[in-house]
């Protein structure tokens, strides 16, 4: 876990726990009753569905070594530069991986992960239809025009059959709260409500 130091801004990607950490609710706790509650650092990234007609473009992350993401597919982003906003990063994290300029797109939710092996992410989900370039190759992973009728036969998350069917019936924006044991979904609460899981979690409100 990569920590501040005295006298340093927060870690690129990352943002520090706000001033209630040290508010009166928690004066007098020790360092690891505060890490219990707020976690050291929560990550900012950004994920976006490129669309083109029925189909996405999906990232299979094959490349990397040590990736949390390896041999699922996903969408395009990444985590933010110190002083981006969600917009700057999509548009950065596009063109790196894809070679690719966003022209259109939309702002669709925000995504709250949670899990015991990993830090804590918001990650701020996006689409696009209108962009300018030529698709270059991604160093990633291998990137792949899918029907959206086909997502479902990937490897994917499982939380994220949750957000693609909200992305697909064109749900206002959103913010959905996923948390997972290893790679198990075991919680999924949508704009604060829970979400009943099923197998392969196109999960529903309960």
């Amino acid at each position: 876990m990569v920590s501040a130091g005295p006298g340093k801004g927060a870690p690129i990607g990352r943002v520090l726990p706000g001033p209630a950490v040290s508010s009166c609710h928690l004066q007098g706790m020790g360092y690891n009753e505060e890490k219990r509650l707020w976690g050291d650092f929560v990550l900012n990234t950004t994920l976006c569905y490129l669309e083109r007609g029925d189909e996405y473009l999906m990232l299979h992350r094959v490349k990397k070594k040590n990736d949390l993401n390896h041999d699922k597919w996903i969408g395009v982003g990444g985590k933010f530069l110190e002083g981006e906003s969600p917009e700057e990063c999509l548009l950065r994290e596009t063109k790196e991986e894809t070679g690719l300029t966003l022209t259109r797109w939309r702002y669709r939710g925000l995504v709250t992960f949670l899990s015991d092996e990993w830090e804590g992410e918001y990650m701020h989900l996006f689409t696009a239809d209108a962009w300018m370039g030529e698709q270059t190759v991604c160093d990633e992973g291998d990137l792949q025009w899918i029907g959206k009728k086909d997502l479902r036969r990937l490897s994917l998350w499982s939380g994220d059959n949750i957000f693609l069917d909200l992305l697909e019936s064109d749900a206002p924006f959103f913010s959905l709260k996923l948390r997972y044991e290893g790679q198990t979904l075991t919680e999924a609460a949508l704009d604060g409500k829970p979400m009943k899981l099923s197998q392969g979690s196109g999960a529903g409100t309960s």
